[in-house]
């Protein structure tokens, strides 16, 4: 029997799990609940690298690393509507990505190093003064839309629109931070490579020093995502420092392991982020 080829190359999903944070005031990992000074800019970069990002089904049966490396440039801008409210947009760029993709099962693309990911454009509540000596606890929300505009062809995209909510939480001493955040985000149904894509619960939490006014931050940052249909959770550990000068430009890195064996679970990931924000103090 002869399969007359497709029209097209099928391509993948979003096979990059790292969400980077909006503002250069957040974590790398998870988001904090601060948001900009009324009426002003924020902007920031940021670059992951991460190691045996996707292992799926080929077509002859076996199993191997799809994406063996994942080399992803963010570019962050935000707006302080008010005091509370800012508004932030996201793009992701993958700029080198090296693995066995077009040998995945129901996948005939080829693995792109240069593409668009999906924008994701959102808004962040603060529903407290940020956290701070004299009232250590903050409380925010975040929503997104992440609008399809990447290439599945390059492992960027789900190809529909995705939505993200989470609310965020963060409490401090005079030299300690705890934060946490718990979230959804919505996702098709995707069945390639002997793997599903679907809707999942992602959780993130930290700890840590701070010191110098906050200037300084050193800890740990841990995440998880939880399908809610199917196997396949994935964690990652982070350790990261954040520095701040004159509380306006900030700079960040971050490394860590991944944990367990969810399929999107990389071996490694290497995060590096610098920009500017004025946090509002209220």
């Amino acid at each position: 029997m002869v399969v007359a080829p497709a029209a097209h190359a099928v391509g993948g999903f979003d096979a990059n799990r790292y969400l980077a944070p909006p503002l250069a005031v957040d974590g790398l990992s998870l988001q904090r609940p601060t948001s900009l000074a009324g009426g002003t800019w924020g902007a920031a970069v940021a670059i992951s690298h991460a190691d045996d990002a996707l292992e799926g089904r080929l077509d002859d049966g076996g199993s191997s690393h799809i994406v063996e490396e994942q080399l992803w440039l963010y570019a962050f801008l935000a707006l302080g509507l008010f005091d509370r409210l800012t508004l932030h947009a996201t793009l992701p760029v993958p700029i080198r990505q090296v693995g066995e993709a077009r040998e995945a099962e129901g996948v005939t693309a080829r693995l792109h190093s240069f593409a668009a990911g999906d924008l994701r454009l959102g808004a962040r509540l603060a529903l407290t003064s940020p956290p701070r000596d004299d009232s250590p606890l903050g409380l925010a929300v975040d929503g997104a839309l992440l609008v399809p505009t990447g290439s599945r062809e390059a492992f960027a995209s789900d190809g529909k629109v995705r939505v993200q909510v989470t609310a965020i939480a963060e409490a401090v001493s005079s030299f300690l931070y705890f934060g946490g955040t718990v979230g959804v985000l919505t996702r098709p149904e995707l069945r390639l490579a002997g793997t599903t894509t679907g809707t999942m619960l992602q959780i993130a939490a930290t700890a840590g020093l701070r010191a110098g006014e906050d200037a300084v931050r050193l800890g740990l940052e841990g995440n998880a995502q939880i399908p809610f249909a199917h196997a396949g959770a994935s964690y990652e550990l982070l350790a990261a420092l954040r520095l701040s000068l004159f509380r306006r430009i900030h700079a960040s890195i971050g490394a860590g392991p991944g944990l367990g064996a969810g399929w999107q679970t990389p071996d490694f990931r290497a995060v590096a982020r610098i920009g500017w924000a004025h946090e509002a103090m209220r």
